[in-house]
């Protein structure tokens, strides 16, 4: 099995209108409202592919318990503790005539320490059963901000592989517990590894942030570069990767990332060598981008683009 951390659940509300007008009444023919955050999108892409998989993390109020019943209705099993106050809402206008894409997303509900020490305990009941547990997302108010270092510390403990997709301070804080996996994009990596935008070429400048990242400890970093694919590099070999990946007509670029760690961790808990992790990672990421909305991939897309994908290997100079 394999377990995902959302902190910040959200329930996901997209329109699509055929332009976006300030001062004007939109009637909205088919709204979309989806179970979302970051680690929720990531489950439903792993149920999909296969995966037996358990949604974690903090809930709130009516909107959370839509969240449940919606995953449930896609056989995604869920172990959610509850939190304060309401689950946010994260609205996105997808705009068809310019294909511009709008976010309007709420902040989370606020979160305790007993509820933290709650979800800690879940997370170690289920880290004992599952072969990988994925951190993902932003933190809700309140949340201390070495969260995840002490909750990788518990599924560590407890015998799964860990991986971290996050952002901002949340990321920050969590590279400090080494987790196997992480997925920073590039300014991110840069910025957590001190190197200055302008230091360096920029393929010096992400060798040189794939570096830190290993000699920190964390066995697979991955630096995304949303349409460029990615780079990655394996502390065992210590070799790096080029990931390139097909042009798609994007239809929406929500959860592509968390679509990308979906199958890379689902690649792993097969046995599968880093270059699978790798391709099967990229091409879900890519396949995510061809739909309207987070968390969902068509099987097809997923193995055409997958033969598309080019990985370049080469060592550490």
């Amino acid at each position: 099995m394999i377990t995902t951390v959302t902190l910040n659940t959200a329930l996901d509300v997209i329109y699509q209108v055929p332009s976006l007008r300030p001062n004007t009444v939109h009637r909205i023919e088919d709204a979309i409202t989806l179970p979302g955050g970051k680690g929720v999108n990531a489950a439903r892409i792993i149920q999909q592919l296969g995966e037996p998989v358990t949604a974690a993390g903090l809930i709130a109020g009516h909107n959370g318990r839509k969240l449940v019943s919606l995953l449930r209705q896609e056989q995604v099993g869920c172990r959610f503790t509850e939190a304060d106050g309401e689950t946010r809402l994260a609205i996105t206008i997808l705009e068809e005539s310019r294909r511009t894409q709008t976010e309007l997303i709420e902040q989370g509900a606020a979160v305790t320490a007993a509820q933290l020490d709650m979800l800690e305990q879940t997370v170690a009941e289920l880290a004992a059963c599952s072969s990988w547990v994925l951190f993902s997302g932003s933190l809700p108010q309140h949340c201390p901000p070495d969260v995840y270092v002490r909750l990788i510390e518990i599924a560590r403990r407890n015998g799964a592989g860990t991986a971290l997709d996050s952002s901002g301070e949340a990321l920050m804080h969590g590279m400090k517990a080494a987790p196997y996996m992480v997925k920073p994009n590039e300014q991110e990596a840069c910025e957590w590894a001190g190197i200055a935008p302008d230091s360096s070429d920029r393929q010096e400048r992400l060798h040189q942030a794939l570096t830190a990242m290993m000699d920190h400890g964390i066995e697979l970093p991955v630096i995304s570069l949303g349409a460029e694919g990615a780079i990655a590099a394996e502390r065992s070999t210590g070799s790096f990767y080029r990931i390139r990946v097909p042009r798609v007509s994007v239809r929406s670029a929500l959860g592509s990332g968390d679509a990308m760690m979906a199958g890379m961790i689902v690649s792993a808990s097969r046995g599968g060598s880093t270059r699978a992790m790798l391709r099967l990672g990229a091409a879900c990421g890519s396949a995510c981008a061809l739909q309207p909305a987070a968390g969902w991939i068509d099987a097809d897309d997923v193995m055409h683009i997958g033969n598309e994908i080019q990985i370049e290997q080469s060592p550490v100079a």
